[in-house]
């Protein structure tokens, strides 16, 4: 196993635990992270910060990895994130209440790595099929 899938299996690894500081560990203190909806969020710190609200909505949160593609120093990972929404999720608009509903959020991280610790984090997922998923919007209409 290289090195790039070690640090994700880490990663993952804890996510899947709901380990938000093991999550964290695998990634230098700069690091610089790109969420969607947030935009630039940078360090452990903005890490945690974007992490977090999801931990605690969603405290049986899985990922499932689906494929690994590495090229030099970045490592790019598709899969799923699934979970119940069982705990209140804060977002910039307000804290949104438990629905109970499970998702099984499509997903891509990329992952750029230096000295053994991740130095820049990019995940993209479409937050119309995650808010669809926990039926605070309609879903989409299939093409």
């Amino acid at each position: 196993m290289s090195e790039l899938s070690q640090l994700v299996e880490t990663h993952y690894a804890a996510v899947n635990n709901g380990d938000v500081e093991g999550a964290a560990a695998v990634m230098a203190d700069d690091i610089d992270n790109v969420f969607p909806g947030a935009g630039k969020v940078p360090g452990k710190d903005g890490f945690r910060m974007f992490t977090e609200p999801f931990f605690k909505a969603f405290p049986d949160a899985r990922i499932e990895v689906a494929g690994q593609v590495e090229s030099g120093d970045t490592i790019v990972t598709e899969g799923v994130y699934s979970g119940t929404h069982t705990g209140v999720l804060a977002s910039p608009q307000g804290e949104i209440p438990p629905t109970g509903k499970t998702i099984d959020l499509h997903f891509c991280d990329v992952f750029q790595v230096s000295g053994g610790k991740a130095i820049a984090h990019r995940l993209y997922f479409d937050n119309v099929e995650f808010l669809s998923q926990l039926g605070l919007m309609p879903a989409p209409a299939a093409s």
